[in-house]
């Protein structure tokens, strides 16, 4: 069997942190997470993966980054009783060990994943920036 990954090495983690949750098509995770408004999170993340699954075109980096951009909005909380909540939800998905501790790192690290994504996939370069750094004058020098 061949392995598939996605060619950018952070998306291709955030795809797999999002497959640790499970298929969608079986009962769990997918089936209690996020079901008022119609199941919204659930259409934005399976529209974010569909559009990843395209061959990769100019449309790619736009389509990475607003995948994580929603994984980063639907997985935020509000309180620490939310992020309790979820956290003790995907870890009770996911291990019979420890719920609090897996799913508390679990999240943490797919918001830092997707948020790797997202900065990544800005194409924003260093040079740009320091060239247009480098031509604006400091406060006091401008006329």
């Amino acid at each position: 069997m061949t392995e598939t990954h996605h060619e950018c090495p952070d998306l291709d983690r955030l795809l797999r942190l999002i497959g640790i949750l499970g298929s969608p098509a079986d009962p769990g995770f997918w089936d209690r997470w996020q079901t008022e408004d119609g199941g919204y999170g659930f259409k934005k993340i399976k529209a974010g993966i569909a559009q990843l699954a395209q061959p990769a075109d100019e449309r790619h980096s736009y389509w990475a980054r607003d995948f994580a951009d929603y994984v980063l909005m639907l997985f935020a909380t509000e309180t620490p009783e939310e992020e309790r909540k979820l956290a003790d939800e995907i870890g009770r998905h996911i291990t019979s060990g420890s719920h609090m501790a897996v799913g508390t790192q679990f999240l943490a690290d797919l918001r830092a994943t997707a948020w790797q994504v997202w900065r990544d996939h800005h194409g924003v370069d260093s040079a740009a920036v320091i060239r247009q750094w480098g031509q604006v004058p400091y406060p006091g020098e401008r006329s």
